[in-house]
């Protein structure tokens, strides 16, 4: 399994998020992911999963963290689309604005588990102040989510 992190494709969008709404966070992210992680399906294909999946429960998990995610057969390497917005993105039961789209394999779900965890874990060591200062630019926020990942 730390083969499938050590080949994770991390990307975070290169801007604050435009106001808008869980559908159209998940649409950017998933053309983000349609364009950058191979064979990992069309941006519809894995707007779908995630929506889908976002109906089941609500992945805005605390801390101001949304982490939803889409499962896709056949990819070989785990994908993380990270955005943050300043002005929140109303998510039901909170605000979410750092967003974290998770793209993995159906095959494979505890690189999913495992990917979640160290997204929360990351999260909750961080104070407000840290948070605010991630927000200010995204190679701020790659590199952290890089250390994380040890990438």
């Amino acid at each position: 399994m730390d083969e499938q992190v050590d080949q994770l494709l991390l990307k975070v969008h290169p801007s604050d998020l435009p106001p808008a709404d869980v559908r159209q966070v998940l649409l950017v992210l998933s053309q983000c992911a349609a364009r950058s992680l191979p064979n990992c399906g069309t941006a519809e294909q894995i707007f779908h999963d995630a929506w889908e999946r976002e109906q089941v429960e609500s992945t805005c998990i605390g801390l101001g963290l949304a982490v939803p995610h889409a499962r896709v057969p056949g990819i070989c390497r785990a994908g993380v689309y990270a955005a943050f917005s300043r002005k929140g993105i109303p998510w039901p039961h909170e605000e979410a604005h750092l967003i974290t789209l998770l793209i993995v394999p159906a095959e494979n779900p505890e690189i999913h588990l495992l990917l979640l965890s160290r997204i929360v874990r990351w999260r909750k060591g961080l104070t407000e102040a840290e948070v605010c200062s991630l927000a200010e630019s995204p190679d701020k926020l790659q590199a952290s989510l890089d250390e994380i990942f040890v990438l």
